[in-house]
């Protein structure tokens, strides 16, 4: 049976994934802040709102299709931007856009994914780019190159003005970044060999598992376009090596999401709002969109859950932002929830990330196809004919 076809469900595709990765991989993208309690509360939250279906009602084939800041998707489960993409599999952050655009839907591709963004630009469908770096001459070269690489929208993470406490990686010690390099290697030794399928595959993929020097020019694939890292380990562009994955700390303002938007022509998105103060303070700045993110717990120990705080943002934000949502979605009931109360559609990280561990490329679609198939049983057994039919009456909220 091919690997993908074992996967039914989330849980499934991270018992896979943990068998499949070394320990330090898996636990760089499983682990939350501290305690893990606000990771544990975005889940939690969720399993806290019962539905309230109408009976007695045929709505054939629930329709599932939507926009999102004007761009159809046949399904509104986006693929959220996340470091260490390539290192879960070779296929990376190609395979996650190939399998997204397959279900209709976008992926979006973050600075630390280990892709350069470069590598997309002849992909077809909608194109989104996160951005981490602050400084602006760094921002200004990334939107650049995402421009001329044809990336339509900019996602912009603004909850990272320094890196969340995440002892997993400190116990690891990857702590602020995994690097594959002659240090690391010899360190993480055992766990790779306990895990050779892993090794053999990246070995086969010619994925270097040793960085660079920082400051070494990285020639871009298609393209001959040369970049040079800065001092220290901060990479530019996303990524410009594969063997490293640096989380960035990113302290942005409000008047430097004003700047970005001066310079960029397409969409603006800002993924970390938790409040409907911020999600105001954000359309004043010229943002098109808000994602309302605690960054899957990995950041402030002791945030709210999303779905918690979803109505508020929505309200505050009203007709002047579109409103997503990420964290804790790990069924398509939750997908659901979260629309009834107002988002436009959902980020999954996690999830999908399991399934590209698992099952790369392939793994990723069957993820995409259960959200899917979820989704659609919902809407039926909630007698809705479809997502855009929702709002919170169909929810029975504690």
């Amino acid at each position: 049976m091919p690997i993908a076809a074992r996967i039914h469900n989330v849980a499934d595709a991270r018992c896979l994934a943990r068998r499949t990765l070394p320990r330090a991989v898996f636990d760089y993208i499983d682990g939350g802040a501290e305690d893990e309690v606000t990771m544990g509360e975005n889940e939690r939250a969720f399993r806290e709102i019962a539905f309230r279906p109408r009976v007695a009602v045929n709505v054939g084939r629930p329709r599932l299709d939507t926009t999102v800041l004007g761009t159809p998707v046949a399904l509104p489960v986006l693929l959220a931007p996340c470091g260490l993409v390539q290192l879960m599999h070779p296929e990376g952050a190609l395979g996650a856009e190939r399998a997204a655009k397959r279900a209709g839907t976008v992926s979006v591709l973050s600075a630390v994914a280990g892709t350069p963004l470069e590598t997309l630009a002849d992909e077809p469908g909608p194109r989104w780019f996160q951005l981490y770096a602050a400084e602006r001459d760094t921002a200004e070269q990334l939107m650049g190159r995402a421009a001329g690489a044809g990336f339509e929208s900019l996602v912009v993470t603004v909850d990272t003005p320094t890196l969340g406490n995440r002892e997993r990686d400190v116990r690891n010690g990857v702590a602020g970044s995994l690097r594959l390099d002659a240090r690391s290697v010899i360190r993480l030794g055992p766990q790779i060999l306990a895990h050779p399928g892993w090794s053999l595959r990246m070995f086969r993929s010619g994925m270097r598992l040793f960085t660079r020097a920082p400051g070494s020019p990285v020639t871009t694939p298609g393209t001959g376009a040369q970049t040079t890292d800065g001092p220290g380990e901060r990479p530019v562009g996303a990524t410009s090596s594969a063997g490293a994955v640096v989380m960035l700390a990113s302290p942005f303002t409000w008047d430097d999401i004003a700047w970005i938007r001066s310079r960029w022509s397409g969409h603006l998105l800002v993924k970390g709002v938790l409040s409907g103060d911020d999600a105001v303070l954000a359309a004043e700045a010229g943002a098109d969109a808000v994602v309302v993110s605690n960054h899957g717990g990995r950041q402030l120990e002791g945030a709210p859950a999303t779905i918690r705080v979803l109505p508020e943002v929505v309200a505050a934000a009203g007709d002047r932002l579109e409103v997503l949502l990420d964290g804790g979605v790990r069924r398509g009931g939750d997908v659901i929830k979260a629309l009834a109360t107002g988002a436009r559609a959902v980020l999954v990280g996690r999830p999908y990330l399991y399934a590209l561990a698992a099952a790369g490329e392939a793994g990723v679609e069957r993820m995409l196809d259960i959200f899917s198939s979820e989704m659609s049983r919902t809407l039926s057994l909630l007698g809705c004919p479809g997502v855009s039919d929702l709002d919170r009456s169909w929810l029975q909220e504690p």
